[in-house]
C-alpha cells in the first residue's frame, strides 16, 4: 500500500501534546481479530479506541489497544499524502475533513453495533517493505447474510515500544494526578468526620443531662396530674348524672319531633310526585301538540304536492290523447290512400300477388299497432278514474291526522307504482310512434317502387302491342299487294 509516515511522533512526543486533539471520546469496543497469530484467529476483544487528530495539520490517529494488556496496541495514522493514496486504491470522493467525518460516524456506528471493527494480518505476497512499517489491515465491515461489506481499510501496524510507554505514561500520570486528588479529599472528609464525631460527643453529654431534668420534672408533674384527675373525676360523674337525665328529655321530644318530620316528609314527598306527574303531563301534551302541528303542516304540504301532480297528469293526458287522436287520423288517410292505391292496382292482379301478401302483412302489423295504442289509451282511462277515486279518498282522510299517516304511505307506494305504469305506457306510445313513421315511409317507398315497376311495364307492353300492330300492318299491306 504506502509507507509509515514520518509524523506520528507528532501524537507521541510531549512537545505537541497541546495541539493534539480528540476527535472523540475514547470508548470500549469489541475488535475482530482475523489471522496472523494462532491467538488471534477469528476472535473478538474488547479494546480501547482512541481518536486524537493534531491541529492546524490534516493528520488523524487512531489507536487500539486491548483492555487486557494495554502493551498490545496497534496504531493507524492517515497524513495529506496517505490520504491521496487511500483516495486513489480505495476510490474515495471526499476532502480530508470529509473523509475525518466519514470516520467519524462509522467509528459510531461501531460503537452502536451497525459495523463492525476488523484487525486482519496482510497477506504473504505483500512487499517486503509493507511488512516492515505495516503489519495489519484495520476495516470498518457491515456485517451482511450474503456476503460482509467492507466500507473503509485502513493500514495499520503495531505500536513501537516507546510509543507505548509514552501512552502508558501518559495514562499513569493521570492516574497518580486523581490519586492525589483522591487523597486530598479524602484527608479533607477524615477532619470534617472527626469534628463531626466530637460534635456527637458533646450533643450525647447535653443529652444525658436533659434526659435527667425530664425525668424529675415527670414525678412531679405525674403527682399534680394524679390528685387534679380524681378531682376531675369527680366533677364529670356530677356532669355525667345531670347529662344523662337531660338525654331523656332530649331523646322524648326527638322522637315526638321525628314522627312529625315523618309525616311532613312523606306529605313532601306525596306533593312532589304529584307535582313531577303533572308536569310530565303538561310536557308530553306540549310534545304531542307540537308533534300533530308539524304532521298537520307535512300533510298540508304533501296534499298541495299531490294536487299539484294530479293537475300535471292530467295535462300530460290531455296532451297523450290529442297525440293519439292525430295518431289515428293520420292512420285512417294512410288507409285510404293505401285503398286507392289497391283499386288502381287491382288491374296487374296476377303479377301482384306475391307483393299483396308483403303488403297483407304489414297491415296486420299497423293492426296490432292500432290494438296497442287502443289498449294504452284504456289503461290511461283506467289510470285516470284511479285517480279521481285516490282524490276522494285523500280529502276524506284529511280529517284524522294519525290515520292519514299511514295511508299517505300507502298512497305513495301505489303512485310510485302507477307512476312506473305511466313510464311503461309511455315508453311503449314512444316505441309505437317512432316504428309507425318508418312503416309508414317504407310503405310509400314499396309503393312508389311498385309504381315504377308497373310503368315500366305498361311502357314496355305499349312498345310491344305498337311494335305488333305495326308488323299486322305490314302484314296486311304485304297481302293486299
Amino acid at each position: 500500500m504506502w509507507a509509515p509516515s514520518t509524523e506520528e511522533t507528532y501524537f507521541a512526543s510531549m512537545d505537541y501534546t497541546k495541539n493534539v486533539v480528540n476527535i472523540m471520546p475514547s470508548a470500549e469496543m469489541l475488535v475482530t481479530f482475523n489471522g496472523g497469530d494462532r491467538d488471534m484467529m477469528h476472535a473478538k476483544k474488547a479494546c480501547l479506541l482512541y481518536a486524537e487528530r493534531v491541529d492546524f495539520k490534516e493528520l488523524i490517529q487512531l489507536r487500539l489497544a486491548e483492555k487486557c494488556d494495554q502493551r498490545r496496541m496497534y496504531i493507524t495514522t492517515v497524513d495529506s499524502v496517505s490520504f491521496q493514496e487511500l483516495k486513489q486504491d480505495q476510490s474515495l470522493n471526499v476532502t480530508f475533513a470529509g473523509f475525518m467525518e466519514n470516520v467519524i460516524r462509522m467509528l459510531k456506528d461501531c460503537q452502536a453495533g451497525k459495523l463492525e471493527l476488523c484487525l486482519s494480518a496482510k497477506e504473504t505476497a505483500a512487499s517486503t517493505a509493507e511488512h516492515q512499517s505495516h503489519d495489519y489491515h484495520l476495516q470498518f465491515v457491515e456485517i451482511r447474510a450474503f456476503k460482509n461489506l467492507v466500507h473503509l481499510c485502513l493500514p495499520c501496524r503495531s505500536a513501537p515500544l516507546h510509543t507505548v510507554l509514552f501512552y502508558i505514561n501518559t495514562t499513569l500520570d493521570a492516574a497518580h494526578k486523581k490519586l492525589y486528588l483522591l487523597e486530598q479529599n479524602m484527608q479533607q472528609l477524615q477532619m470534617e468526620l472527626n469534628s463531626q464525631n466530637a460534635h456527637i460527643e458533646q450533643l450525647s453529654s447535653d443529652n444525658g443531662k436533659l434526659r435527667e431534668a425530664l425525668a424529675e420534672n415527670t414525678r412531679h408533674l405525674g403527682e399534680k396530674h394524679s390528685a387534679e384527675l380524681q378531682h376531675m373525676q369527680d366533677k364529670l360523674e356530677k356532669l355525667n348524672e345531670q347529662r344523662a337525665n337531660e338525654l331523656e328529655r332530649s331523646r322524648r321530644s326527638i322522637a315526638g319531633l321525628q314522627t312529625q318530620l315523618e309525616r311532613a316528609t312523606l306529605d313532601k314527598t306525596e306533593l312532589k310526585t304529584m307535582h313531577e306527574q303533572t308536569e310530565k303531563r303538561n310536557q308530553s301534551l306540549n310534545e304531542e301538540l307540537t308533534c300533530c302541528k308539524s304532521r298537520i303542516c307535512n300533510l298540508k304540504e304533501q296534499n298541495e304536492k299531490l294536487h299539484t301532480e294530479l293537475t300535471a297528469a292530467k295535462k300530460q293526458e290531455r296532451k297523450l290523447e290529442y297525440k293519439i287522436e292525430d295518431l289515428k287520423q293520420h292512420t285512417m288517410e294512410l288507409q285510404e290512400h293505401i285503398q286507392k292505391g289497391n283499386k288502381e292496382k287491382a288491374n296487374i292482379a296476377a303479377e301482384l300477388e306475391a307483393e299483396k301478401k308483403i303488403l297483407h302483412t304489414k297491415r296486420q302489423a299497423l293492426e296490432m299497432a292500432s290494438d296497442e295504442i287502443a289498449k294504452a289509451n284504456q289503461i290511461i282511462l283506467k289510470q285516470s278514474q284511479e285517480l279521481l277515486n285516490q282524490k276522494k279518498t285523500i280529502s276524506w282522510r284529511t280529517e284524522v291526522a294519525l290515520q292519514q299517516e299511514k295511508a299517505i304511505k300507502e298512497k305513495e307506494k301505489l303512485l310510485t307504482m302507477r307512476d312506473e305504469e305511466l313510464k311503461q305506457t309511455r315508453q311503449t306510445i314512444q316505441q309505437l310512434r317512432e316504428e309507425i313513421p318508418q312503416q309508414l315511409q317504407s310503405m310509400r317507398h314499396f309503393a312508389q317502387g311498385l309504381e315504377e315497376k308497373y310503368k315500366n311495364q305498361i311502357l314496355t307492353l305499349k312498345a310491344h302491342l305498337e311494335a305488333a300492330s305495326g308488323k299486322e300492318n305490314c302484314s296486311r299491306r304485304a297481302n293486299r299487294k
